[in-house]
């Protein structure tokens, strides 16, 4: 890769086990970006469209894909592309549907199900008799997590579902006392599609929890949201790349 073979190699030791490993040193850039790109005339922005990648965006600025490493170095956000470059739409979802795992059991705003059910407990469908465990409870967001268990004899249904509490898999009585315990659920999606938080309907300010007058924001809508923010970048212009790069790898040869 063309960005990292402008960079000096540096011995480093990881674990303190006395045995050296040979890195890139990325702290070199710092000096040179700051000495070659201060001035605000090099630059301009671009909006990263859907599905481009550094190398199809360097294509499309500069007629070739080899330049992609800029955008790195003269972005702060930019540091790792696997997290920091804006994902194409189904990417995305796959990312935010791997990282909140499992189901949302939701309830209506007038449902109280605050110490009815036990994390770690079991779960039953009354409706498809799907069995899952339960993850995770967040009352003020409305909803219960829950992760169907592989041998459960169905799905949780999108609708009509009540859940019940068979089985608290706790020694405490407390937790025990609470085996029976029901919930009327409004729907079960995704816990990728469960509220984040509320934002009042009139106001359209964030509400510190679900209630009558509030619409929910998912998780998949603040992570969606997060990744659009990181579809502006700053860009080298151009007319200006061919001498920044010149100078960029001049430095770093002297450095």
């Amino acid at each position: 890769m063309a960005y990292f073979k402008t960079f000096n190699n540096v011995e480093y030791d990881f674990d303190g086990s006395g045995i050296n490993k040979t890195i890139k040193d990325l702290s070199q850039y710092s000096t040179i970006i700051s000495k070659n790109l201060d001035n605000v005339s090099f630059y301009s922005y671009y909006s990263i469209l859907d599905g481009e990648r550094p190398d199809t965006v360097s294509q499309k600025l500069y007629g070739t894909p080899a330049y992609y490493w800029m955008f790195f170095l003269i972005n702060d956000d930019l540091q790792n592309y696997w997290h920091d470059w804006p994902k194409g739409s189904e990417a995305l979802r796959s990312y935010i549907e791997a990282e909140f795992v499992g189901l949302a059991a939701i309830f209506d705003a007038d449902v109280s199900a605050f110490g009815k059910f036990v994390k770690g407990g079991t779960v039953q469908g009354s409706l498809s008799l799907a069995t899952g465990k339960v993850v995770g409870i967040y009352p003020t967001a409305g909803y219960i997590q829950i992760e169907q268990d592989t041998t459960s004899p169905a799905n949780f249904r999108t609708a009509g579902e009540t859940i019940t509490l068979t089985a608290s898999n706790s020694t405490l009585a407390a937790d025990v006392g609470k085996v029976g315990n029901t919930l009327s659920c409004n729907s079960i999606v995704k816990t990728a599609y469960a509220p984040a938080h509320h934002i009042s309907d009139s106001t359209l300010e964030r509400t510190r929890r679900q209630m009558a007058g509030t619409s929910p924001v998912t998780n998949f809508e603040v992570s969606s949201n997060q990744n659009l923010a990181k579809s502006k970048i700053k860009v080298v212009k151009p007319e200006f790349i061919g001498d920044i790069v010149e100078a960029f790898e001049k430095a770093m040869r002297e450095s």
